[in-house]
């Protein structure tokens, strides 16, 4: 899902931001104009290339669909009021750059200090003077209708007078400037000062103090075009992770508390180790639909949580025989599950023990000794017996529902008798846990109710506190949610099995015929198929998915206008990021789905795709791609 998503956001911000025709030629790309303070970074060289691409894509066939148009409309408002801060800050909207530009078009989101955010646009406009001209004349009558000061400065950095515009402050804002300056074939527009020198500075020939001088940018950078044989990307990004978040937080205009706290639990427990991530996009190239390269930078050493990170490289990525053929997602990889282990007590520490540690060591403590528990040596009785290899598959029940997702993770057991063994000793501790014999497996299932027979306490951990600081949090604090509230859980195949349902795990443990099982399937061989033409690649994970039956809940749900309610991993984060916060208060779906068609109009433009994942001494390379349906 975030392979499109990620390309479906590039896609529709630059589509607002350039909808003129573009020449071939920049003036400078844009990463040695912005400041090296930019932690967020997307340019694209050439919209009119660009934009034909994509049109030969299906999916740009089926946006370009009458049947889509409505939803269209609707998706294109609800990203210009999601940019709305862009056009808060800079003072432009989508439409005002329609025309402007004749070259590359780069915008940044920038962190010049700790807790304070800034924006910057650089464009080309070469051949485009007239059009760019009219849309500074165009800007001042706006903000003059705002009541802006406007004031004309002769920079020392620029032949060409930058024009700044001082909003006043209101109930809702405080003083907002915005500066102006069309130099040469550049047009420059930022909300500070100081940012606007460099630009027009670095554009005059000054050396440093440019994104491109940035170390993480250059190693991001150069690991995908070492994949490209030197080819030039249709889409560069960047962003540097933490810090892009704390900048998003500072432009925020809403209550940025929580963010703030969550934040800070990445930076105490070394997840600021992630120097930068980035990379390029392509569309209708080299046989894919859209082709995807992203590079993270993350150098060891790591510190605190940081160190569970870490993913072997390995061969095996066929399906399992066990796996249905007829799923919508299958992904694998290797983790060292026992050094994730061995790391795991700061992040819980830190989450769980309100200012204390030792927290997780308490909870392994009961574990073993206390008598209405599992007594159970959590490392040596279940973790040590566990290997490397996770798989996790996707699919889903009809008729769509807010609980119709269902997933599983399997885990290999490298000693699947001692892992069962806990499992049990573990589940009959648990008055959720329901005992199931099924098909000659033992299955224990969540269930809301509480389950028969003897009634034992269970192990007692102190409650995730409220990333929320609020003084009337206590009202409103909601009960701790199991990830997987109706989870089934049994040991078989070789594999620790943990379903969502227990309807999806009898599926994966019902016998079938050869033919029935996933490695079968011509999807997942054409993008077996895909992979291995790269060559000897190694990897650390491997994904397949069959685009129409992944999006097919979420698109339901959408329509029906009840994403909001989704029991999914992707309705949780979603309620989570965009929900309210407040007990028992759903969040509102912003996309009109009255206005999308029937699914079948989608899911014929919708390929395979899949990923693979390689782990290097210095962070990880991703590459991904959607086929073509056939």
């Amino acid at each position: 899902m975030l392979r499109i998503w990620t390309w479906a956001w590039l896609w529709s911000v630059l589509g607002l931001l350039c909808t003129g025709q573009l020449s071939a030629q920049a003036v400078r790309p844009s990463e040695t104009l912005l400041p090296n303070t930019t932690v967020g970074f997307i340019a694209v060289p050439n919209w009119d290339h660009l934009q034909t691409q994509w049109n030969k894509t299906q999916l740009g066939q089926l946006m370009a669909d009458p049947v889509m148009e409505p939803f269209s409309k609707d998706l294109r408002r609800q990203f210009e009021d999601r940019w709305s801060s862009l056009e808060e800050r800079l003072g432009l909207t989508p439409e005002d750059l329609e025309g402007v530009p004749g070259g590359e078009v780069g915008l940044a989101r920038i962190l010049p200090a700790p807790h304070t955010a800034a924006a910057a646009i650089v464009i080309d406009v070469t051949g485009h003077l007239p059009q760019a001209g009219a849309m500074l004349e165009k800007v001042a009558k706006k903000q003059a209708q705002q009541g802006a000061k406007r004031t004309v400065l002769n920079l020392t950095e620029s032949p060409d007078p930058v024009i700044r515009f001082d909003l006043p402050e209101s109930e809702d804002n405080k003083p907002q400037q915005t500066f102006y300056c069309l130099t040469g074939n550049l047009l420059a527009v930022s909300d500070r000062l100081e940012d606007m020198r460099g630009i027009l500075a670095r554009a005059a020939g000054k050396k440093g103090d440019s994104l491109a001088d940035v170390q993480a940018f250059q190693v991001v950078m150069q690991r995908c075009a070492e994949d490209t044989s030197g080819a030039t990307p249709q889409i560069r990004w960047f962003v540097h992770p933490l810090d892009y978040w704390e900048a998003s937080l500072a432009a925020a205009a809403e209550d940025r508390r929580k963010g703030e706290s969550q934040l800070r639990i990445f930076r105490n427990q070394g997840f600021a180790g992630v120097k930068g991530m980035g990379g390029y996009v392509d569309c209708a190239v080299d046989g894919y639909e859209i082709l995807h390269r992203t590079a993270v930078y993350a150098p060891p050493p790591y510190q605190k949580a940081m160190k569970m990170l870490v993913f072997p490289n390995a061969h095996d990525f066929a399906p399992q025989d066990w796996i249905p053929r007829d799923i919508a997602t299958y992904s694998t990889f290797y983790t060292d599950i026992q050094n994730a282990f061995d790391n795991f007590d700061p992040l819980f520490d830190e989450l769980f023990g309100e200012g204390e540690t030792g927290i997780w060591q308490e909870v392994l403590e009961s574990l073993e000794k206390d008598p209405n528990g599992p007594q159970i040596n959590l490392r040596d009785d279940l973790i040590r017996h566990l290997g490397r290899r996770v798989t996790v598959i996707t699919d889903y029940e009809l008729p769509i529902t807010p609980a119709s997702e269902r997933l599983l993770f399997a885990v290999q057991a490298e000693d699947p008798a001692k892992v069962a063994e806990t499992i049990k000793r573990t589940m009959e501790t648990d008055e959720s846990a329901v005992r199931r014999v099924i098909g000659g497996h033992l299955i224990w299932e969540i269930v809301e109710e509480e389950g028969e027979g003897t009634k034992v306490p269970k192990v007692k951990v102190r409650k995730l506190p409220s990333l929320i600081d609020d003084e009337e949090d206590e009202d409103d604090e909601e009960e701790d949610e199991r990830l997987l509230p109706h989870a089934a859980v049994t040991v078989a195949y070789g594999h620790l099995l943990v379903a969502s349902h227990l309807d999806f795990l009898l599926k994966v443990l019902k016998p079938r015929q050869p033919r029935e099982v996933l490695g079968r399937a011509i999807a997942l061989r054409r993008v077996d198929a895909a992979i291995k033409a790269w060559g000897d690649m190694p990897k650390c994970a491997q994904i397949f998915s069959r685009s129409d039956e992944e999006y097919r809940p979420t698109y339901e749900l959408i329509r029906q206008g009840k994403m909001p309610q989704s029991e999914s991993l992707l309705g949780r984060l979603l309620n989570s990021v965009f929900g309210t916060g407040k007990k028992g208060v759903v969040r509102r779906q912003r996309i009109d789905g009255q206005k999308l068609p029937d699914y079948d109009v989608v899911r014929r433009h919708l390929g395979p795709n899949g990923m693979a994942v390689t782990s290097e001494p210095n962070g990880w390379f991703l590459k991904g791609f959607l086929l073509k349906r056939e």
